[in-house]
């Protein structure tokens, strides 16, 4: 496919579907090509991969890239030596995506999960291959390229510039992809790879510090909008740490090691420009840093024992996922939370009661107060506290009701919909309510300074076009008919009047 601009080419990116994108013209070789064979075909300039084929399945793919990371940068030094074969050097982790998967959530696949070539398909058929570097030919090399650079940083201070780097990233993206749930899957990228990254630099320096390797394996958990891969430009931190059972002779000293390891972590992140929670939800917190056994011991009490203020203020805690170190670890404390919700069925009335209770949509302070009679100065409207949150609160209690994993709201509310637990209907208008909220949310924070430190999410109605404060209505009468709903599937009752 020949573009014919630009302009062209940065539409492709934000529009396009991947099969557009994609190499055509595959070249195969069997598993058993040598090297030399397969340079002489990689020398043809038009020639950029090769797929690797076992009895014609596809098991592999060869880059010119490959010959560079092997015994040499010069893909012609194989021509002469055929005792070496593509086996060797292909990538063998072959993933696939359809030809009508759309380009950028193409590339946010391959960010997030470091893939450097993909093979795109027409059904079961192979059709082409896209690579990272495929991204320079439709200008958006960008995010590959900040994401490059963060996990290769060397310091904190290059990282903390790297951070500044990423807003205006995110700013371009989202100027021209207009998709807010795009962006904040982006986001979760960036971020993720400066948590890691810190994560890693944090491991040195407690070395250089001689104060050794993590005593036992661990997980980063990343809780709140950070659990729920829904972080925005100004988002503050909410983490913890999971490590390996030890003998309680070995407790104390284990925790020690990990709390100053959070210590250098968390600092690191404020550097960084994610401010210290307010509430001390981070892993520098004794009750957030601890073995499995005793996270479990939180949970069962939260569970079976807790109050109303307790239930609220532990809703965060269920948006929890492993950010660096052993998934295993947070896998086994939500298997463990299944196991004890079904076995405790009061719970989750209890907490579907008290969390919708305390997390309704204004709408009828809207219709009131913005639409069917304007007043001159309309009160300012929590776009995080009466928009995003009551919308995940009811799909976090559904997921937790379907034993759904998933930490991401829409990632929630397609498990939701794949359970046959939704109407598809409901679903779609989540959708749409989901990502509306969330555009006004980045519209406003990138008209914020983003070094103001309070985390501010009034609206100004008075800002909001008559069409905005339409939709908006439209998408806090969603959040109350998935909250209504939520409810009742949880319970078996309707919603109490006292909610309404």
């Amino acid at each position: 496919m020949e573009l014919k601009s630009a302009y062209e080419k940065k539409l492709l990116a934000f529009t396009g579907q991947v099969g557009d994108l994609a190499h055509n013209e595959i070249k195969t070789v069997d598993l058993n090509c040598s090297l030399s064979q397969a340079a002489r075909l990689l020398i043809n300039p038009t020639i950029n991969y090769l797929v690797v084929l076992k009895r014609n399945i596809p098991v592999g793919i060869v880059t010119k890239e490959h010959f560079s990371n092997s015994k040499s940068n010069n893909v012609a030094f194989y021509t002469d030596h055929d005792y070496e074969f593509v086996a060797e050097i292909m990538d063998t982790h072959l993933i696939s995506v359809q030809k009508n998967k759309p380009v950028f959530d193409t590339l946010i696949f391959m960010l997030k999960h470091n893939i450097n070539s993909l093979l795109v398909m027409d059904g079961k058929k192979s059709i082409g291959v896209i690579s990272q570097q495929d991204w320079l030919s439709v200008q958006v090399n960008y995010p590959t390229q900040l994401i490059k650079k963060i996990r290769e940083a060397g310091s904190i201070k290059e990282i903390v510039n790297l951070r500044v780097e990423s807003k205006k990233v995110i700013w371009e993206i989202f100027v021209k992809e207009e998709n807010a749930v795009s962006l904040t899957n982006i986001i979760t990228v960036i971020n993720d790879s400066i948590g890691k990254r810190i994560q890693q630099i944090a491991l040195l320096e407690m070395e250089m510090q001689d104060k050794g390797t993590p005593p036992v394996k661990y997980a980063w958990i990343g809780m709140g909008s950070e659990g729920r891969k829904a972080q925005t430009i100004r988002t503050d931190q909410d983490n913890g740490i999971i490590f390996e059972n030890v003998p309680d002779n070995k407790y104390d000293k284990v925790k020690k090691w990990f709390l100053e390891y959070a210590k250098i972590v968390v600092n690191g992140l404020h550097e960084c420009g994610f401010p210290l929670c307010t509430g001390n939800i981070m892993a520098t917190n004794p009750d957030l840093c601890n073995s499995l056994d005793k996270w479990k011991e939180q949970f069962e009490f939260i569970i079976t024992k807790s109050n109303t203020k307790q239930l609220l203020e532990a809703s965060i805690y269920f948006d929890f996922r492993c950010i660096y170190g052993k998934e295993e670890l947070a896998d086994k404390l939500w298997e463990f939370l299944f196991k004890n919700m079904k076995t405790h069925h009061f719970f989750m009335r209890h907490f579907s009661g008290n969390l919708l209770e305390a997390s309704r949509p204004p709408i009828r302070k809207l219709a009131w107060k913005f639409l069917d009679f304007p007043l001159i100065n309309p009160p300012p409207f929590d776009i995080k506290r009466e928009g995003t949150a009551p919308l995940d609160a009811a799909i976090r209690l559904l997921a937790l009701h379907n034993e759904i994993k998933e930490t991401n709201t829409l990632e929630r509310l397609q498990g939701i919909l794949e359970k046959g637990n939704m109407p598809k209907s409901l679903a779609d208008s989540v959708h749409v309510a989901f990502d509306f909220i969330l555009k006004l949310r980045f519209k406003l924070e990138f008209t914020m300074d983003t070094e103001i430190k309070s985390l501010d999410h009034a609206v100004d109605p008075k800002e909001l076009t008559q069409i905005e404060l339409r939709k908006l209505k439209d998408a806090l009468k969603t959040i109350y008919e998935v909250q209504d709903y939520a409810f009742k599937e949880v319970t078996g009752l309707s919603i109490p009047w006292s909610m309404k």
